[in-house]
C-alpha cells in the first residue's frame, strides 16, 4: 500500500493537539511518515483561531503553546492553495476541507464531524473517522 495523502479536519487537530489527555495518534502517524498531510492556509488559520477558544485547555495558556501546536502541523504538512471552490457542505469550513483535499489530490479526509462524513466520496475523496484512519494505516508504521 502506498503512502496516502490526507487532510486532517480541524476537529482532529484540536482533539489531538489541544487536549493534553488525548494522545495525538493521527498526528504521530503522519509524523512517522506513514501518511502525507496536506493543509491549506485557510485551514491553518481556522486551527489557530480555534485553539484560542475559551473552553479549550490551550486558550488560557501562553500564546507560544498555541503557536507550537500550529507549527507542529506545519512541520508535517504540505501547504496547498485550493484553486477550485466547493459549495457542498452545510458549513463553509467543511467546504474548505474538501477544497484542500481536492487541491492536494488527497486519498482521504480524516474527520469526526458527522456533517463532513456524510459527504464521503463526494469529490472523489474518502472521509474517514480518526478510528478508521488509525485502523487502516497503523500497521504501516
Amino acid at each position: 500500500m502506498s503512502r496516502p495523502t490526507v487532510v486532517f479536519d480541524t476537529n482532529v487537530l484540536v482533539a489531538e493537539l489541544a487536549f493534553p489527555e488525548e494522545p495525538p495518534l493521527c498526528v504521530a502517524l503522519a509524523e512517522s511518515g506513514v501518511a502525507e498531510v496536506a493543509v491549506s492556509p485557510e485551514l491553518l488559520r481556522e486551527f489557530a483561531a480555534v485553539l484560542g477558544y475559551d473552553h479549550l485547555p490551550l486558550a488560557g495558556r501562553a500564546p507560544e503553546r498555541r503557536q507550537r501546536a500550529v507549527e507542529r502541523v506545519v512541520a508535517v504538512a504540505r501547504v496547498v492553495e485550493p484553486a477550485v471552490p466547493i459549495y457542498a457542505a452545510e458549513d463553509a469550513a467543511d467546504d474548505a476541507v474538501l477544497e484542500c483535499a481536492v487541491a492536494a489530490a488527497a486519498d482521504a479526509v480524516v474527520s469526526d464531524d458527522y456533517h463532513l462524513r456524510a459527504l464521503d466520496g463526494l469529490v472523489g475523496v474518502a472521509v474517514l473517522t480518526r478510528e478508521a484512519f488509525l485502523d487502516r494505516y497503523t500497521d504501516l508504521s
